[in-house]
């Protein structure tokens, strides 16, 4: 849905009160300054990746009410460049500490190296009694999280339950930080990813050859191998209509090698931009991502937010974006005879395959970014030290 333009026009009621979490220290009071500051950290925005897109949509959709600055905390350098960078981020958290500058801080996290790291910027966070928001990213810190020494499981656990807030992506993953990592339910927040929703799709009728389209990180985790065998298994004449399409990361010359033999049936990219992405989804007619381990996929809400139906698997938080026989399939992860006979459902029932475009369309809707920048800012509003926030910025009294 878009913003309406006419809500800053409205009465603005006050805020309720702030967010009280008692394992916490209270937040000094800060100035009221006309606007929420927010001081963002995670990976650089250029870094390839689901994290940089949602950052990089946060910074650009948030309402007139709250400003961003983001400070990266890792890049894709060489690993003294990476160290430099995170070196330089607690430098300037620390100066961001000791100023009057950010209203809330919202740490970005995933798992392993990257949940230590942020945890020992949180602790910044939480001495200087700032508002904080953990939000939580990492497809399998379920995983790592099980694996920890206790000492070290025992102090992510405390840092977690200190923030003012921690957002997870689904449900599972709610269900995951109140059970395991101890959090109060009324401490964690679930926000699926945004993502931008044209107006329109392109119309995929009458097409001579179906084209599957899978992208992000090539590999195991994402059901790459899976899915080429599965599309090696095909009837000859059913693979004779089709065309796979891979795009990405990761182990792009090993998905090219177990290629070979495919001719233009299968095609190998490695990472391409948002622009190349929007048209190959222009031109593609599925998508399938078989993952075994998922927070909500950027590259699955893309898609659909792009029309097409999906085959994917119910991991993470993918069964709070998609249903099995609406918006796409839901197979079982390695289960490649399901995921064959998928690929072949959707290549032979053109009539299916567009009616379930057209609902996983409708489905992204409800992700759209002009909504998820709204409830965010209400978040930072809900834990912000100050009473009133949100000025008019039409240039008239409320």
């Amino acid at each position: 849905m878009s913003a309406d333009p006419t809500s800053l026009l409205r009465p603005v009621t006050p805020p309720p009160a702030p967010v009280v979490n008692p394992a916490a220290p209270p937040p000094r009071a800060i100035p009221r300054e006309g606007r929420i500051q927010v001081l963002q950290l995670g990976p650089d925005l250029d870094v390839r990746g689901g994290v940089s897109s949602v950052e990089q949509l946060i910074c650009d959709y948030l309402p007139a009410y709250a400003s961003v600055r983001h400070v990266p905390t890792m890049n894709e350098g060489s690993r003294v460049a990476r160290l430099a960078m995170f070196a330089r981020a607690g430098v300037t958290l620390a100066r961001a500490l000791d100023s009057l500058e950010p209203t809330v801080v919202h740490i970005h996290f995933a798992s392993r190296g990257s949940t230590l790291r942020k945890m020992l910027l949180a602790q910044m966070v939480i001495r200087a009694r700032r508002p904080l928001i953990l939000h939580a990213h990492g497809a399998s810190f379920d995983q790592f999280h099980r694996r920890l020494p206790p000492f070290l499981r025992s102090l992510v656990n405390r840092t977690l339950q200190q923030a003012n807030m921690l957002i997870t992506l689904s449900s599972q993953w709610r269900d995951f930080y109140t059970r395991e990592c101890e959090l109060a339910p009324s401490q964690v927040m679930v926000l699926p990813n945004p993502v931008r929703v044209p107006a329109r799709c392109p119309d995929r009728a009458n097409r001579s050859l179906v084209q599957f389209v899978h992208l992000g990180r090539l590999g195991k985790r994402k059901g790459t191998y899976d899915l080429l065998e599965a599309f090696t298994a095909l009837p000859e004449g059913l693979r004779a209509r089709a065309r796979l399409v891979l795009a990405g990361d990761g182990d792009v010359d090993g998905v090219r090698k177990l290629a070979e033999g495919h001719g233009d049936r299968v095609r190998v990219l490695s990472w391409i931009d948002a622009s190349e992405r929007d048209r190959l989804l222009t031109e593609s007619d599925v998508f399938v991502l078989p993952s075994y381990a998922e927070g909500v996929p950027m590259s699955l809400l893309e898609a659909m937010a792009a029309g097409l139906p999906a085959i994917t698997t119910a991991v993470g938080g993918i069964p709070d974006v998609l249903t099995d026989g609406a918006e796409g399939s839901i197979v079982v992860p390695g289960d490649r005879a399901q995921l064959t006979a998928s690929m072949a459902r959707y290549i032979t029932d053109e009539p299916a395959r567009l009616a379930t475009g057209r609902r996983a369309h409708e489905r992204a809707r409800t992700f759209d970014v002009h909504s998820y920048a709204r409830r965010l800012a209400d978040i930072y509003q809900r834990i912000a030290p100050v009473a009133e926030v949100r000025p008019n910025y039409l240039g008239k009294p409320s």
